[in-house]
């Protein structure tokens, strides 16, 4: 016999308004920011728009990306501390 799945309320607040708490989020958040941050800065360097306005241009998506995956990452592995209680 299946066992049902247990069903959580997530807190959507809280979820994504937390700053992270642990050194894992910490260096999770860090390392996907450098990666996004990259990738989108990399094609705009050899264009003419100036460095200052290409890293604006870049670290925008790069906060938002990053931010996004480390709710995807919360809201898959640590449902319990963000659900409503």
């Amino acid at each position: 016999m299946r066992k049902e799945p247990e069903r959580l309320e997530i807190d959507i607040v809280k979820i994504f308004l937390t700053p992270p708490k642990t050194m894992r989020e910490k260096i999770t958040l860090f390392v996907m920011m450098v990666v996004v941050f990259i990738m989108f800065f990399g094609p705009v360097m050899f264009t003419e728009i100036s460095p200052l306005k290409g890293a604006l241009l870049s670290a925008l998506p790069a906060f938002t990306v990053s931010w996004g995956w480390l709710v995807l990452l919360r809201s898959l592995f640590r449902k319990k501390e963000y659900s409503k209680n």
